[in-house]
């Protein structure tokens, strides 16, 4: 399966989370019908068969809505619960949160718990039944996992670049970060040679001071349409998700993708049914549809990520099986992103937000 929707499709729309009417039987916001799904997710990361193949075998219409990072997802979050001052739902029944983000709504309590008797949880790798986020999968399961690294043009860096990239003022504004505070903030620690999971009040501040030196040779910070920019020429080197990229190089095989040795973020994002969600039965539904191995990796296959399905495996082709930049991310200068208290992810607001105002 081979989704066809074009970039300016899936992005329209997208300045925090924009709704896409997406595939056969899809509602319109005021349907009340029970059989429905409200589905939160990153950009250009569904292959959309698997939303018209659900509608069909389940009879439930989806809407489909996507957002461009962890913080547009949580202000989402955030205003639903601020919007409805305690009612009985959140408006929407599965999201993707990065494994950090998760982490932080599940301790907080917004994570339903999946039932034990979940059909297909046998189907994922032991390396995310093991997770330190989430053992056993209680409340999630593994969308999609990747790295974040540095996108670049090869006939513009014959060699690949390392972070210092974005303080190089010759680039004239062809270079991109992502509009994320923790991806952002991790570029500034790497190249302060620092822990991107520091949680030294006076390392973040200078973290701070070093991003606001990148702000100033960067474009923009753009975790939406950086891939296009890429794909274009307008852009020639970006920080960037390893899944975008190899989707950009359908495009442009010119673009190439590197974890710099100084470091790089390892990432899963994962799968979950919000507390008080409109309709958790058909979202069950949903998730244990995507465990099916055929359904993984198709998605597999579509957004170039490795899903974590193991059983997904032999119907993954083997060219992308054998793509080391999907399936053999496992180095000891790539980490994940920890959730460090909101305090101290609030001091990384702080100094993101007073770097790139």
């Amino acid at each position: 399966m081979t989704s066809e929707w074009t970039r300016r499709e899936m992005l329209r729309g997208i300045g925090g989370v924009g709704a896409l009417g997406l595939g056969a039987g899809l509602s319109g916001c005021g349907d009340t019908d029970e059989k429905r799904l409200i589905f939160l997710n990153w950009p250009l990361y569904i292959d959309k068969n698997l939303l018209t193949d659900f509608t069909k075998r389940s009879g439930a219409s989806v809407t489909y809505e996507v957002y461009d990072s962890n913080d547009a997802l949580l202000r989402r979050i955030e205003q639903s619960k601020t919007r409805r001052r305690g009612g009985t739902n959140n408006g929407f029944d599965l999201i993707v949160p990065s494994d950090s983000l998760f982490e932080r709504l599940r301790d907080n309590d917004q994570i339903a718990e999946l039932p034990a008797s979940l059909v297909g949880r046998d189907n994922l790798g032991d390396r995310f039944l093991s997770s330190s986020y989430d053992p056993g999968c209680r409340f999630s399961i593994p969308w999609a996992t990747g790295t974040t690294g540095i996108g670049y043009s090869k006939t513009a860096f014959p060699e690949p670049p390392s972070w210092d990239v974005f303080l190089d003022a010759t680039l004239d504004g062809k270079a991109t970060l992502l509009n994320e505070t923790r991806d952002a903030m991790a570029v500034a620690l790497f190249l302060l040679g620092e822990d991107p999971n520091t949680k030294d009040a006076s390392t973040i501040a200078a973290a701070g001071k070093k991003l606001a030196e990148v702000a100033k040779v960067v474009d923009r910070f753009d975790s939406s349409g950086y891939i296009d920019s890429l794909v274009s020429g307008e852009s020639v080197v970006a920080q960037a998700y390893s899944s975008d990229l190899l989707q950009g190089q359908r495009d442009n095989p010119d673009l190439a993708f590197v974890v710099p040795d100084d470091g790089g973020l390892r990432w899963v994002d994962v799968l979950c049914i919000p507390e008080n969600a409109s309709h958790p039965k058909i979202a069950q539904e949903f998730i244990e549809f995507y465990l099916e191995p055929a359904v993984s990796a198709a998605n597999s296959v579509e957004i170039q990520a490795d899903t974590g399905n193991e059983a997904a495996l032999e119907f993954v082709p083997e060219e992308l099986r054998n793509n080391a930049v999907i399936f053999d991310a496992e180095r000891e200068s790539v980490v994940f992103t920890q959730f460090l208290g909101k305090s101290t992810e609030d001091l990384y607001s702080a100094a993101f937000s007073t770097a790139t105002k």
